[in-house]
């Protein structure tokens, strides 16, 4: 049972595509290690899956994701346990929320625990990951240059930037769930939220239309219902996703590695330059809150603390 956590794949991922400096990974993954150390202290045995993380007595095929309650008795375990200091502690908050907001940006848990943990006073300020306009097009020329005939990754990357969908939206959606004419997506399978339809560009459409109509697209076709990314029909996975972004970020020469999620901030920062009303954001990012919609909108994070006090 040693190292489980560590040795785990949700570890070996988040270091894998993490982007960190050599140095505050190293940092993190004392806190992890940690966070071992104290599963282990409350009796944790089995195999780690942090979306059956807790069984039920009166149920016992019936889990439940890991709580946030699990993280309160963490943190007091290293205010006693280990005697941490204000600025320890803070660190170790930090720790946490990079590693389980990363798994669930990249739908690898279902819940994050650590929403809604306060942010510690020595925690710098969130780091807003949106592309800009010149990086946006460093990209696509990128994937374009990889592939410049099928150009499935050109379209992948220029969807997610439109449309704002999540990592877990994007490999769920099917092809009869774009309609080109309207130019809307209705986007319900792999959805945190109720069903709802986001809106692409004509240029965009008309890109799909191409793309689809490729003869390797065509080779995994089912009557529209399959994934309109795929691979011989069988759907992307997170990592196939996450790979196509760090190769492109390469060849575009950026001084960072795009992650999924840095593509639906960027959504948001393009509706805010293109003069999108900020509810207008929040539909198309399909937030339940509105200050969620306001941490992914730069010049409006100050705003997004007041509504959260309120």
């Amino acid at each position: 049972m040693n190292d489980f956590l560590l040795h785990s794949h949700y570890v070996q991922f988040w270091s894998e595509h993490i982007s960190l400096s050599d140095n505050t990974k190293r940092k993190y993954l004392v806190t992890l290690k940690r966070f071992e150390t104290f599963l282990l202290s409350e009796g944790f045995v089995g195999e780690l899956n942090f979306d059956q993380f807790h069984s039920s007595r009166g149920h016992p095929d019936r889990f439940l994701p890991i709580q946030r309650s699990v993280i309160d008795r963490f943190f007091q375990y290293l205010s006693v346990q280990d005697r941490m200091t204000d600025s320890l502690l803070s660190a170790s908050i930090t720790a946490s929320k990079n590693f389980f907001g990363f798994l669930y940006d990249m739908d690898m848990i279902s819940v994050n625990p650590m929403l809604g943990v306060p942010t510690p006073k020595y925690e710098k300020p969130l780091q807003n990951t949106a592309l800009s306009l010149e990086e946006c097009n460093l990209m696509l020329k990128a994937a374009v240059r990889r592939d410049p005939f099928y150009r499935q990754e050109f379209v992948l990357i220029w969807f997610m930037i439109i449309s704002g969908l999540r990592i877990s939206e994007v490999r769920a959606l099917r092809r009869s769930r774009v309609n080109l004419n309207t130019r809307f997506v209705h986007v319900s399978e792999g959805s945190k939220t109720a069903t709802r339809s986001v809106a692409i560009s004509e240029d965009l459409a008309n890109e799909i239309n191409r793309y689809t109509e490729h003869p390797v697209y065509q080779k995994g076709t089912n009557q529209g219902d399959e994934f309109l990314f795929h691979c011989d029909g069988k759907q992307f996975s997170v990592r196939r996703i996450v790979d196509i972004l760090k190769k492109c970020s390469i060849e575009a020469g950026l001084s960072r590695i795009v992650r999924p999620h840095d593509l639906r901030r960027t959504t948001a920062y393009l509706m805010q330059l293109g003069g999108c009303s900020i509810i207008d954001t929040q539909n198309q990012l399909g937030h339940k809150d509105l200050a969620t919609t306001l941490r992914y909108v730069p010049p409006l994070l100050d705003l997004a603390k007041i509504l959260e006090e309120l």
